[in-house]
């Protein structure tokens, strides 16, 4: 469970104190009851043995040998059971309706500290291109540049642009895919061209001196979404881009395997704790908090690429990237039957 904040944890806090205070009031009125029901029989016994004491003759028995102590004791012993067998259910029933209501308030509080971080990494996100392209044209505005130079500036300021392209469609497809009003399309895909596309995309940029790899298995095709494809090995890339040290490298395959084409992405990161490995997929969930974090990201990519995976009912995986690193592998099925 990933730690929450101070703001986040004020409602937990709220929890534990309301269950604290009911079981410490149930356990409170089940000692009065079972302090009532013993004091009613010692009541009981006491009034009836006088009764009995007047009534029997020397030979008889005392009163606690006797048929209505027998019976007195009886029916004090049931109800001693009951309350004692109620009070327990009470509190079972009540200790795994807490645990329950914890899990859910867990599971919302970790969730609002997320789009919190969403909010605070989208400003930045959104306000470091357009800076770097307001700059951009402000220089070429008002110097007189050489074309090779002013051909780097505009190759600078259309990534960016298409940085924020990207961040605008992955929210968008990230909002559509959670709703399920995303149209998905069911075509034949030829996946090797695509990456192909893709890898000339990175081609023309460069990254922090990163150089990446890429092994493609020609006319790999699949039934899928073409669109969505495309963002899936997009956001593969990224992650595996932002994580890594400059100077590292990455490796890209595509290749087929028996009736299912493979892909796999391995970088030179620092890799992801066990712990983590199952959180990464969850929508705004990235490791650490966005005061303290260095790389850039919304918390969508992972998410983007579980869900489509999904979709094309392929398997997604990611182990250790020897010496150092993580390897992304997904299995997709070249023929989906429907």
């Amino acid at each position: 469970m990933s730690r929450l904040s101070p703001r986040t944890a004020r409602p937990l806090m709220f929890l534990y104190l309301i269950f604290g205070y009911v079981l410490i009031f149930s356990l409170w009125w089940a000692y009065l009851l079972y302090s009532k029901n013993k004091l009613s029989f010692t009541e009981q016994v006491e009034l009836n043995k006088m009764a009995y004491e007047n009534i029997r003759d020397a030979q008889a028995a005392p009163f606690t040998g006797s048929q209505a102590f027998k019976k007195l004791q009886l029916k004090y012993q049931r109800q001693e059971k009951m309350i004692i067998m109620e009070g327990c259910f009470f509190i079972i029933i009540m200790i795994f309706g807490f645990f329950f209501v914890r899990r859910s308030l867990m599971k919302e509080l970790e969730l609002a500290d997320r789009q919190r971080n969403f909010l605070m990494s989208i400003t930045h996100e959104l306000k470091s291109p357009l800076a770097s392209i307001k700059l951009v044209q402000q220089t070429i505005q008002k110097r007189e540049l050489a074309p090779d130079m002013r051909n780097k500036l505009v190759r600078n300021s259309l990534f960016d642009v298409e940085r924020l392209e990207g961040l605008v469609e992955n929210i968008l497809l990230a909002t559509k895919i959670e709703n399920d009003t995303y149209g998905f399309l069911r075509e034949e895909v030829n996946l090797s061209d695509l990456l192909e596309h893709v890898k000339e995309r990175y081609d023309m940029v460069e990254k922090r001196n990163i150089s990446i790899s890429f092994s493609i298995e020609a006319r790999q095709y699949i039934t899928g979404d073409r669109n969505s494809l495309l963002s899936l090995l997009v956001n593969l890339l990224d992650n595996a881009i932002k994580y890594s040290d400059e100077g590292a490298s990455i490796n890209v395959l595509l290749y087929p395997k028996d009736d299912r084409v493979e892909l796999e992405v391995a970088d030179q990161g620092h890799g992801i704790p066990e712990a983590e490995r199952k959180k990464i997929f969850d929508k705004f969930y990235r490791i650490g908090s966005e005061e303290t974090r260095k790389t850039k990201g919304t918390g969508l990519g992972l998410y983007i690429v579980k869900n489509i995976v999904d979709y094309h009912y392929g398997v997604l995986s990611l182990s250790e990237n020897k010496p150092k690193g993580t390897v992304f592998s997904i299995s997709l099925p070249k023929r989906v039957v429907t």
